[in-house]
């Protein structure tokens, strides 16, 4: 099975991909004045993507369309879920399956999973008609906004410093950095606190 999404409409003020607003941000900092706004959203935006990628998740409001195809002969097991991309999700619209509609179903919005409630199988092509995700930065939950702000913390602590660099030595003062421990991202790096913060907001792709 496989499935496709599309985006139909977003708004911009709540698609995201910010998860924190600057204000927020300069006041866990404790950061006054406006000198260093255009560095800090800067830095709120490739972190809000970096968390987004690792999750493997789009957390922005938006309506979409998604489409599961299943192989020839291949269906789902009665009552099994199909799990929406964009969660938790706000309303499904309409379900097409076979280009048809009729088919009840529910849905749980937390989780994004949606299925049949009178055991029919999900078989051939399915079309999900709905809006999902976090109104943003406002909405987004408390975890993930620490999450940036304690990867912003990391980037303003470690700055332009090499982080293989652990201690450095002139003369008779020796100086040693201490380094969070880190975790590769799909781009970049993320601390492991800010993997713990994020973990349970990850969505596992099963092929």
């Amino acid at each position: 099975m496989r499935s496709t999404l599309e985006i139909i409409s977003e708004a911009p003020e709540s698609a995201g991909p910010d998860l924190i607003s600057l204000d927020d941000l300069k006041l866990a900092l404790g950061i006054e004045g406006t000198t260093e706004d255009a560095a800090l959203q800067a830095a709120i935006t490739m972190q809000s993507r970096l968390i987004a990628d690792y999750c493997n998740r789009r957390f922005g409001l938006a309506e979409a369309l998604e489409t599961f195809t299943y192989d020839r002969y291949e269906n789902m097991l009665q009552r099994q879920a199909l799990t929406l991309s964009l969660y938790p999700v706000v309303e499904v619209t309409e379900v097409l399956t076979a280009g048809t509609s009729g088919v009840d179903y529910d849905f749980d919005p937390a989780s994004g999973r949606l299925w049949t409630t009178t055991g029919y199988c999900w078989m051939d092509t399915v079309a999900v008609s709905y809006s999902g995700g976090y109104d943003l930065p406002a909405e987004a939950p408390a975890r993930l906004q620490e999450a940036v702000i304690q990867a912003v913390k990391d980037g303003r602590t470690t700055g332009s410093r090499d982080p293989g660099i652990r201690e450095v030595q002139d003369g008779d003062t020796r100086v040693a950095y201490f380094t969070p421990s880190l975790s590769t991202a799909s781009s970049g790096y993320l601390s492991a606190t800010v993997v713990d913060l994020i973990r349970p907001y990850r969505r596992l792709h099963v092929a």
